[in-house]
C-alpha cells in the first residue's frame, strides 16, 4: 500500500466495519503485512518478530519459533479461533481489505 492519510485510512475501516465481520483482525493483518513489506527501518533497531511458529528443517512440521513462550503462542492461537475463519477466510479478507483501499485512494485521487 502506499502512504495513505490516517484519516483515509479511519474511513476505510469505518466503511468496511459493516461489510466485514472481524473487520479489526483484518486491519490489524494488514497493518503487519504493510510493516513487513517497508523497508524503512532504520539500522540499529531489532526486527520484532512477528512469526510465532517456523518449519522444521528436520522434520518439515511446524514447531514454535526460538524466544517465542508458549503462552504467547496460546493466546495468538485462542484469539485466531475465536474469529471462526479459516486461514483461506483471513487472506481472501486481507486481500479484499487491500482492494478496496486502494479503490478508496483511487476515488480519492478522481
Amino acid at each position: 500500500m502506499a502512504n495513505i492519510p490516517k484519516a483515509a485510512m479511519r474511513a476505510t475501516n469505518n466503511a468496511m466495519r459493516g461489510y466485514i465481520p472481524h473487520s479489526g483482525i483484518v486491519s490489524a493483518g494488514a497493518k503487519l503485512v504493510t510493516k513487513n513489506q517497508s523497508g524503512s527501518r532504520s539500522k540499529g533497531k531489532k526486527k520484532r518478530r512477528t512469526r510465532l511458529t517456523e518449519i522444521s528443517r528436520g522434520s518439515g512440521k511446524a514447531i514454535i519459533s526460538d524466544g517465542v513462550t508458549v503462552n504467547q503462542a496460546v493466546k495468538k492461537l485462542y484469539e485466531y479461533e475465536n474469529t471462526g475463519l479459516s486461514p483461506l477466510e483471513v487472506k481472501n479478507l486481507i486481500e479484499r481489505e487491500k482492494n478496496l483501499s486502494a479503490k478508496v485512494l483511487k476515488m480519492q485521487d478522481w
